[in-house]
């Protein structure tokens, strides 16, 4: 793994590493290749290290006690990483399953090469902290979310982060060609598709956004960012977090 995207990639998750280090820890990773819709991790199986999103999305979820019954938890974008809790807390068993939403890249790292690494370099733990603090940061965000907040709030901050990753700007606005389908998204949010799409009728009546199948044209960021009513603060992790 010596190119220089995933060097870029591991940089970006581990900024308190110089490149040498960077170099170092390249040579414990492994690129895998995964189809839309494949099992990547299963609640319960054994945590056998950190898998970081190189390309495509990847969803994170618990089983629920009826048969069959799953709850996705959260989306992982590029950079974003799943397994770094049962590494830390030593834990045996994956917490949750992991599954591709589209075809994706990701790069992984064993559970002893990481641990081994992070005891010659222990600025590691201040990258870990920071990925937990963020998580922690998450979860409550969507927790008061979930409690109070109105879908076309939550909806305005999808897009947000959407158009941050994924969107390109011309003289419509910020144009979105969606990575995910309206049935992902309506996950993402955690309602109907139905309800989605209401949502989004009251965006087109209001003018701030256009459709057109998986694109979506933003008229006014600003006028978006008003209507997520979120501070910068919480706007630069949602950003990172689909």
């Amino acid at each position: 793994m010596a190119d220089e995207q995933p060097m870029q990639l591991l940089s970006h998750v581990f900024p308190s590493l110089r490149p040498a280090a960077i170099a170092q820890l390249a040579g414990h990773c492994i690129e895998t290749e995964y189809n839309e819709g494949e099992l990547v991790a299963q609640e319960g199986s054994f945590a056998s290290g950190v898998h970081i999103v190189k390309t495509g999305l990847v969803k994170i979820g618990k089983y629920g006690d009826r048969d069959g019954e799953k709850r996705v938890l959260r989306f992982l974008g590029v950079g974003e990483m799943f397994g770094l809790e049962a590494v830390i807390l030593e834990h045996s068993a994956n917490l949750e399953y992991a599954k591709t939403v589209l075809a994706s890249t990701l790069v992984f790292v064993d559970r002893g090469s990481l641990l081994g690494f992070k005891s010659s370099h222990p600025e590691l733990c201040s990258d870990f902290c920071r990925w937990l603090a963020r998580e922690v940061v998450m979860l409550e965000y969507k927790l008061s979310r979930d409690a109070v907040g109105s879908l076309d709030r939550n909806l305005a901050l999808l897009l947000l982060a959407l158009a941050h990753n994924y969107g390109q700007r011309d003289d419509r606005g910020v144009v979105v060609e969606l990575p995910v389908s309206r049935r992902v998204m309506a996950d993402m949010l955690g309602v109907s598709v139905e309800s989605l799409l209401r949502s989004l009728k009251r965006f087109r009546d209001r003018r701030e956004l256009t459709t057109s199948g998986r694109q979506v044209i933003l008229a006014d960021l600003e006028r978006l960012q008003l209507r997520a009513r979120t501070t910068p603060f919480y706007l630069s992790i949602i950003r990172e977090t689909l």
